[in-house]
C-alpha cells in the first residue's frame, strides 16, 4: 500500500501550521521597523504609547485565534473538514490584505487585519490536527501529526529571516520594508486555499457520519491508493463505520446531557484534563519567554550587536526546525510519545534551572566590560538545548495527543476546548513574562524551571502511551472504557441492532452496553 497521496493530502493539511508559524515569525521583526512606526505615525508618539500600539497588535491576533476556535466547531461538524480548512484559509488571506492595503495610513485597519487573521489561524489549529488524526492509519498517525510541528518551525523561521532581509536591504524610508514581509502571509494561505479546494479529499470520517458511503470509500480508496473493491479498504470502512456507530450510540445514551455534563463524567473527564494539562504545560514550560527574550540573553552573553544578536536569535529557529524534523522522520518511530515527554521536560528543567543561574552571574558580573563570558557562552547553549528539548517532547506531542485521544461523538468540540485552552495559556504567558523578568529577573526562569519540573511529573503520572494506537476500539481500551462509562466497540456490527435496547438499559443503569 502506498501513502504518497496521505502524505500530500497531510501537507496540505499542515499549511495551517504554516500560516500559524509565519504570523509568529514575521511580527516581531516588523513591529521595530522604522518604516512602519513612520508609516502609522507612531515615531512621533512616547516610548509607552508605542510600546503600548505594538503590544494592541499582537494581543488582536491572539484574541483572533481564541474566537476562530470555538467558530470553526459548528462548520467543521456540519460541512466538513475540508470547507472548514478552505474557510481558514480565507480567513487568514483576507487578514494579510487588510493588513498591507494602504487605507488612509490607518492602524486599526491593520490591527483588524490581525484579528481576522487570527480567527483564520485559530480555526486552522483546531481543523487541520483532527483531519489528519481522521486520515491516518496508526502506524503512520505520529509521524504526519508531526509534520504540523514542522510546518510550524520552517514558516517561523521564514517569517524571521524574511523581516530580518527587509530590514536589511530596504531603506528605512521605504514601505517594502515592512509591507513585503506582510504580502509574504498571501503564499502559504494561497496554496492551503487552493491545494485544500482542488486536492484535499474530505475526511472518510466526517463522510461516514453523514451515511455518504460511498463518497467516504471514493476518499479512502484515494488516501491509500487502493481499489474500492480491496480488503484492506473494506476492513478499513467497516473500522470506521463501526466507531461511527458506537459514537451515535453513546450520543443517544447520553440523551440530551450537555457537552459539559459528559466530559465531567468518568472516563471523559481523565482524557480532558490530559489534552488540557498538556495544552498548559506546552506553554507553561517557557519557550515563549525564550522566544520573546531570547536577543536580550544573547547580547548579555557578549554579543553586544544588533546583527549578531539576531543571527543568534535566527539560529534558535533553526534548531527548533531541525529538531521538529529529526523527531517527524527518525525519533517519533524509535520510541513512545510518554518517554519523549518525561525526557524532555527533565532536560528543559535543567536548562532552564542553568539559564537563570547564569543570567544571575552575568547580572553580578555587569561591571566585567571584557566581552564574551563564560556564563553568557553557557546560557546560549542552554537556549538551544531547551529548544532541542522542546521540539522532541511537548512542541510535537501536545498536539498529536489531543488530536487522537477523544471518542468520535465529541471530538471537534473536545479539541475546540483543548485549543482554547492553547491559545489562552499562551496569552496568559505572554503577559506576565515581561513583568517577571523585570520584576524578578533571572528568578523568572526558576519558575519555568519548576513549571518543567511539574510537567515532568504529571506526565508520568497522568498521560498513557498512545503511539501506535489505532483511533476508536484501542484508544478506549487505552483509557479502560470498555468496562466503563462508554459503549465498547467490539461486536457491533450496526447502530440498528442495538437501538431498540437503549430505552431498556437506561432504565437499568447509567452504565452503558459492556460488550
Amino acid at each position: 500500500m502506498s501513502y504518497r497521496n496521505l502524505y500530500i493530502a497531510a501537507t496540505i493539511a499542515c499549511m495551517t501550521g504554516a500560516l500559524f508559524g509565519y504570523s509568529v515569525g514575521f511580527i516581531g521583526g516588523i513591529l521595530v521597523l522604522p518604516s512602519l512606526l513612520h508609516h502609522f505615525s507612531l515615531d512621533a508618539l512616547p516610548a509607552k504609547e508605542i510600546a503600548s500600539a505594538q503590544s494592541r497588535l499582537v494581543s488582536s491576533w491572539l484574541v483572533g485565534c481564541v474566537i476562530g476556535v470555538p467558530l470553526s466547531v459548528p462548520v467543521a461538524t456540519k460541512f466538513g473538514r475540508k470547507v472548514s480548512i478552505i474557510i481558514s484559509a480565507s480567513l487568514y488571506t483576507t487578514g494579510a490584505v487588510l493588513q498591507f492595503i494602504d487605507v488612509h495610513n490607518s492602524l486599526l485597519v491593520f490591527q483588524l487585519g490581525r484579528l481576522v487573521n487570527g480567527i483564520g489561524v485559530g480555526a486552522g489549529t483546531l481543523v487541520s490536527p483532527l483531519y489528519i488524526s481522521e486520515i491516518s492509519p496508526a502506524n503512520q498517525r505520529g509521524t504526519l501529526m508531526s509534520g504540523y510541528q514542522v510546518a510550524i518551525q520552517v514558516f517561523a523561521l521564514i517569517g524571521f529571516w524574511g523581516a530580518f532581509t527587509c530590514n536589511s536591504i530596504f531603506p528605512s524610508t521605504s514601505n517594502l520594508q515592512w509591507q513585503l514581509p506582510v504580502s509574504i502571509q498571501l503564499v502559504p494561505g494561497a496554496i492551503l486555499f487552493f491545494g485544500g479546494w482542488s486536492i484535499l479529499p474530505e475526511s472518510p470520517r466526517w463522510l461516514a457520519s453523514k451515511h455518504k458511503i460511498e463518497a467516504a470509500k471514493k476518499a479512502l480508496s484515494w488516501l491509500r491508493m487502493t481499489d474500492r473493491g480491496s480488503p484492506e479498504l473494506n476492513t478499513d470502512m467497516i473500522r470506521i463505520q463501526r466507531v461511527i456507530d458506537v459514537g451515535k450510540l453513546n450520543t443517544r445514551l447520553e440523551g440530551r446531557s450537555s457537552f459539559l455534563k459528559r466530559v465531567l463524567t468518568r472516563p471523559l473527564r481523565t482524557r480532558m484534563l490530559i489534552g488540557a494539562g498538556i495544552m498548559i504545560f506546552q506553554n507553561l514550560v517557557g519557550l515563549n519567554a525564550l522566544n520573546y527574550f531570547s536577543p536580550i540573553i544573547f547580547m548579555s552573553a557578549g554579543f553586544t550587536t544588533v546583527s549578531a544578536s539576531l543571527f543568534l536569535t535566527g539560529l534558535f529557529g533553526l534548531v527548533k526546525l531541525i529538531t521538529s524534523l529529526l523527531f517527524m522522520f527518525v525519533f517519533v518511530r524509535m520510541k513512545g510519545n510518554r518517554f519523549w515527554l518525561l525526557l524532555g521536560s527533565a532536560i528543559m528543567g535543567i536548562a532552564m534551572f542553568v539559564l537563570a543561574f547564569c543570567i544571575e552571574r552575568m547580572a553580578h558580573n555587569h561591571d566585567d566590560t571584557s566581552g564574551l563570558s563564560g556564563y553568557g557562552i553557557v546560557s546560549v547553549l542552554m537556549v538551544y538545548i531547551f529548544a532541542f528539548a522542546f521540539g522532541v517532547s511537548l512542541g510535537p506531542i501536545s498536539w498529536n495527543v489531543c488530536s487522537e485521544i477523544f471518542p468520535s461523538h465529541i471530538n471537534t468540540r473536545a479539541c475546540a476546548v483543548t485549543t482554547c485552552i492553547q491559545w489562552l495559556s499562551q496569552i496568559f504567558i505572554a503577559s506576565i513574562t515581561p513583568p517577571l523578568i523585570a520584576s524578578i529577573g533571572y528568578g523568572t526562569y526558576i519558575f519555568y524551571g519548576v513549571c518543567c519540573v511539574l510537567a515532568f511529573f504529571w506526565c508520568a503520572l497522568y498521560v498513557p502511551e498512545t503511539r501506535g494506537v489505532a483511533l476508536g476500539p484501542e484508544m478506549d481500551r487505552v483509557f479502560g472504557d470498555a468496562a466503563k462509562d462508554e459503549v465498547a466497540v467490539s461486536e457491533i456490527e450496526d447502530i440498528d441492532e442495538v437501538t431498540p435496547l437503549i430505552g431498556a438499559q437506561r432504565r437499568r443503569s447509567s452504565i452503558a452496553l459492556v460488550v
